[in-house]
């Protein structure tokens, strides 16, 4: 017998041995959600992008389900530590997860210790989104895509760089599908973080990486430290209107990355507890606070999902960045 049960082993349990007493009060505990404050477990430091995210979120998730929300901080090992403890928990709708997508899909990938299956977590909703953004070095003078591809395939041109904070991180994936799907091969230049990169970004020390479209990427670009190259998204960035989205390419048509933080339940959660926790997130997506949040930091403005959209939006990018990371050959370390 697993340590869980399912909801369904567990109702089956109980109607079988007491229907009268137990079955009902199941209910009327579901019927009654939230009845005590619930707890988001944190993949990531405290004062981070996610971690910000999630707190701002937090606060009207409050609101909409008349409890307190809590934030708590578990970070390590790229959010699985935090993964699996709420993979252990109850569950019941008081224990969820928050973190960001491309961490939490690849981290079963790349931790030995990182025994859960993303896909079957439920997605209750996403509490931000940021493109990544292709920039250079202040020295160059490519454009576009095209022109950074069109000079890496020239044979007579040197061997362009280009930076990720190591094997397995979101913009070693970005980067690594758009070398595969440009056809060309650049020379990956892995650091242990985003601070070094884009000290050596502006300094010149490496030509390209891929960065996230909030935090410190939009200041770094209007005081010419960073050169932007290509939006990883369909259309345009309304703040950045002269920068092409990469998939105006016709190499790149659909190139679209972005890291987004999110909410999520255990696997097992019923679903009355499920619809009203999505109900909750969407509230949050049309707030004012959520569109303050979007102007201020350029993130992507999102629209509510269903219940069935966030799992099809889950499981799209888990087959996604899957298929990256094993064309890749990332092993547990």
């Amino acid at each position: 017998m697993t340590a869980q049960w399912t909801r369904r082993r567990l109702l089956q349990a109980a109607i079988g041995s007491a229907p009268a007493l137990w079955y009902p009060s199941i209910l009327r505990a579901e019927s009654r959600y939230p009845g005590k404050p619930v707890v988001i477990k944190v993949a990531f430091p405290a004062g981070g992008p996610a971690d910000a995210s999630i707190r701002a979120a937090a606060v009207v998730l409050q609101k909409d389900l008349g409890q307190n929300v809590l934030a708590d901080n578990l970070p390590g090992a790229s959010g699985s530590i935090c993964a699996m403890n709420v993979l252990r928990s109850q569950s019941d709708g008081y224990t969820l997860l928050g973190t960001t997508g491309i961490d939490f899909i690849v981290a079963p990938l790349t931790v030995a210790t990182a025994k859960y299956r993303p896909d079957t977590f439920k997605l209750l909703g996403l509490t931000g989104m940021s493109d990544f953004i292709l920039v250079s070095n202040p020295s160059l003078s490519f454009r576009n895509v095209d022109e950074v591809i069109a000079y890496a395939k020239n044979p007579a041109n040197r061997k362009l760089s280009i930076a990720h904070w190591g094997p397995g991180s979101a913009p070693h994936l970005v980067a690594a599908d758009f070398q595969a799907r440009a056809g060309i091969q650049l020379l990956e230049v892995p650091y242990k973080g985003a601070a070094p990169v884009t000290n050596d970004i502006a300094g010149a020390q490496v030509d390209l990486t891929f960065m996230p479209m909030g935090g410190p990427t939009f200041g770094m670009i209007k005081t010419n430290r960073f050169k932007p190259i290509g939006v990883a998204s369909k259309r345009r960035n309304p703040s950045l209107p002269d920068v092409p989205a990469i998939a105006e390419s016709r190499l790149l048509q659909d190139f679209e990355h972005s890291q987004w933080a999110a909410v999520l339940a255990p696997p097992d959660t019923p679903e009355p507890l499920i619809t009203r926790l999505n109900q909750a997130m969407n509230a949050w997506i049309v707030s004012p606070e959520n569109r303050t949040r979007v102007e201020t930091n350029l993130q992507r403005t999102l629209e509510p999902m269903t219940v069935a959209q966030a799992q099809s939006f889950l499981k799209s990018e888990h087959t996604k960045f899957t298929r990256i990371a094993q064309n890749l050959k990332i092993g547990p370390q």
